[in-house]
């Protein structure tokens, strides 16, 4: 018995599973190509659900322009969908899974210095909200220095 790609069964759900991704790819396609180009990269992929679009990027500011995009997005998918598509939805994809992962920023700690002197500082102060308060920033810096 000779060794079977997994392609060259006939499948039936495989088949169809395909053709839907053709289709979720040309749509994207589509409404990538009326979407201005800092957009266009932010655009990960769409699915249409009955009257609705899904739209997934990778962050929540890229959500947000894309927001003010709506009716362009809508517009082109109805052109490339040929059925109705009354609403949009945009959805944000984990890093793990887009395409452009944000890199994770560290806080810039101030030097071990200025948290001393923030804590001395906290020491003088007469009125005991702020005093409080500033004890409590200087005591967090340095543990987080720490770390």
């Amino acid at each position: 018995m000779a060794f079977k790609l997994a392609h060259s069964f006939q499948n039936r759900a495989l088949d169809v599973f395909q053709i839907r991704l053709a289709k979720q790819q040309s749509l994207l396609l589509a409404i990538r190509s009326r979407l201005p180009p800092p957009v266009t990269d932010h655009v990960l992929h769409c699915v249409v659900n009955e009257k609705k679009l899904l739209l997934y990027t990778d962050s929540a500011a890229w959500a947000s322009q894309l927001r003010f995009l709506k009716e362009e997005i809508l517009q082109s998918a109805r052109d490339a969908h040929g059925g109705t598509i009354d609403k949009l939805q945009i959805r944000i994809l984990a890093d793990q899974i887009s395409e452009h992962p944000q890199p994770r920023r560290k806080a810039s700690l101030p030097s071990s210095e200025k948290i001393a002197m923030l804590s001395d500082q906290a020491k003088t102060m007469g009125d005991s909200q702020l005093r409080q308060a500033l004890q409590r920033l200087s005591a967090t810096l340095a543990k987080l220095a720490d770390e």
